[in-house]
């Protein structure tokens, strides 16, 4: 099923490939050549410098901009003015070229084409290889294919490093993702199932929107050692916000809340109005005034996109849940990832601005 309604999604992709390749010619390469190996294990012929890159997803571009902004030739949605100032100034102003799969199949073929990427990185899409192959046979332009989830992330860093010769920073990034990856899942590892926080994990304007579990839009929740009320929900659609009433959120009675991106204001709406709603009162989180919202600038510290943006997000997550295994100083953490993977130094102003609804309210039980 999820199958199927990919392909329905994209089918307006594939018929404009096919009609782009009636009059795409093979690219004459611009220089001399080398040949790479993605992570599916295909063999890709790519210049010996790679300067011109774009993500097919917002997922692949988040990689390619922590490890080298300028290679970045532009972005897949339009950036808020929030995530602008947070970026490099190489990056603020790049054009919009669109995404080429997802539920916002906007990319625009001609123009992706006409701006001569050198090399196009798919991660994360569910039709990998398969995607791939077309796309490139229909464009001739390699398209690099790199793993998604929490497991794949050092080794996609030492990859895409390669594919860039930025070997040293992103080898020095790749260590930095496992040791907080090994550190969090050792210490998760020792909390027993019964004694795990319960999550609800709010969306949409009146939180009434949810993810089901087992998929990429909670795995930063779950990898954190949360356990989510709403697992056993319908995921809707394959894109999540699945609806939820009040009535069940009532029964499930969570530990904590976390917010989704809310993607129109900052705090979003939920946040803002869940503390004076009289219906809300009776929840758990709410009463103990557990209710976060999740940073989202320059890139969600959770999700959308599933990307290299998270690992600052389960830190923040590993102290929200777990403050007695977790001491993170979240100023100091926030500083430092941001310095090193955004290549951004915060004023206090932004820090504080970044923090300000993701820490423990006044009376918290923590």
């Amino acid at each position: 099923m999820k199958q199927r309604n990919f392909w329905m999604r994209n089918a307006a992709l594939l018929l404009t490939l096919a009609a782009m390749s009636l009059l795409a010619v093979p690219a004459k390469a611009a220089g001399p050549t080398r040949v790479v190996t993605d992570m599916v294990g295909r063999r890709l012929t790519v210049p010996v410098n790679v300067h011109r890159v774009l993500g097919m997803s917002p997922m692949g571009t988040i990689l390619v901009y922590t490890i080298d902004p300028t290679a970045l030739i532009g972005w897949n949605h339009e950036i808020t003015p929030g995530e602008r100032a947070l970026l490099v100034n190489s990056a603020r102003n790049l054009p919009v070229v669109g995404g080429w799969f997802g539920k916002d199949n906007t990319g625009n073929i001609e123009k992706i084409m006409a701006a001569h990427p050198d090399v196009l990185i798919s991660m994360g899409d569910p039709m990998g290889e398969a995607q791939a192959e077309r796309v490139q046979a229909q464009t001739h332009i390699p398209v690099y294919v790199i793993k998604g989830g929490f497991g794949n992330l050092p080794e996609a860093y030492r990859r895409a490093g390669e594919l860039l010769h930025r070997e040293q920073r992103a080898n020095m990034l790749a260590a930095d993702v496992q040791h907080t990856i090994d550190e969090i899942k050792q210490k998760v590892s020792r909390i027993p199932q019964q004694q795990r926080r319960r999550y609800y994990y709010a969306e949409g304007p009146k939180g009434l929107e949810t993810e089901p579990g087992g998929t990429m839009h909670v795995e930063s929740l779950d990898f954190a050692g949360g356990m989510n009320v709403a697992a056993g929900v319908a995921e809707q659609k394959g894109y999540g916000h699945s609806p939820v009433s009040l009535e069940q959120i009532l029964g499930w009675n969570p530990d904590i809340i976390i917010t989704g991106y809310d993607h129109t204001s900052w705090p979003g709406e939920f946040y803002s109005s869940v503390w004076k709603d009289s219906r809300w009162q009776p929840v758990k989180a709410v009463r103990n005034h557990a209710v976060f919202e999740t940073p989202q600038y320059p890139f969600c510290w959770i999700d959308r996109p599933p990307s290299a943006n998270r690992i600052i997000g389960i830190k923040w997550l590993a102290n929200l849940f777990y403050p007695e295994l977790f001491h993170y100083d979240m100023r100091r953490e926030t500083r430092d990832f941001y310095e090193k993977f955004y290549q951004v130094k915060l004023t206090e102003q932004q820090l504080n601005d970044i923090l300000a609804y993701a820490v423990p309210r006044p009376g918290a039980k923590r």
